[in-house]
């Protein structure tokens, strides 16, 4: 079963090691350039929680896919990376939408992505969600514009939100490990 939920800030070692389990090509898709495991940590170590939401797809536990959000004002840029084994399941579409609800939930109104344009997979969601695409050279931008927030959009979220501390008390991962 896979599990949707923000990370919070004292997960942010499990978001680290989801990173560096990509490969190097999901690496450089999600980065637009390959990073060292140094660079991968340092990035996670950077993170403003106050300013960011990490949207993770647990399945069994580990973080298998990820959104994450920086929030400045009314935008936000999203970033998204996928574990190879986990690729081509639905999961980033869901990451996605997902992190559009919470963003709505939080008064932005665009988003912005920035990917190279080999990745297919990048483009397909974003011209799921109509995204306006611009090409430069061999990067592309993807802005998106959000609707406010309504009464679904919120229930949405609380349903989401509801299950976290469940679920923190149920992954596998989250339980005492035997000594």
């Amino acid at each position: 079963m896979t599990v949707f939920r923000p990370l919070l800030p004292t997960e942010a070692d499990r978001y680290a090691a989801h990173l560096l389990r990509l490969s190097a090509a999901d690496r450089r898709a999600r980065f637009m350039g390959g990073l060292s495991d140094a660079a991968v940590c340092a990035h996670v170590g950077r993170i403003d929680w106050s300013r960011s939401i990490i949207l993770a797809a647990l399945c069994q536990g580990e973080v298998r896919g990820a959104v994450e959000l920086l929030i400045a004002s009314d935008r936000a840029e999203l970033a998204i990376s996928i574990e190879g084994d986990w690729q081509n399941k639905g999961l980033g579409g869901v990451l996605v939408r997902r992190a559009f609800t919470m963003a709505r939930n939080r008064a932005i109104r665009g988003i912005a992505l920035y990917c190279l344009g080999d990745n297919h997979r990048m483009l397909r969601i974003a011209g799921r969600l109509s995204a306006l695409t611009r090409f430069d050279g061999s990067e592309v931008q993807c802005d998106f514009h959000l609707a406010p927030a309504d009464a679904f959009s919120l229930a949405l979220e609380a349903m989401d939100r509801g299950g976290t501390a469940l679920t923190l008390m149920l992954e596998p991962a989250a339980l005492p490990r035997a000594a």
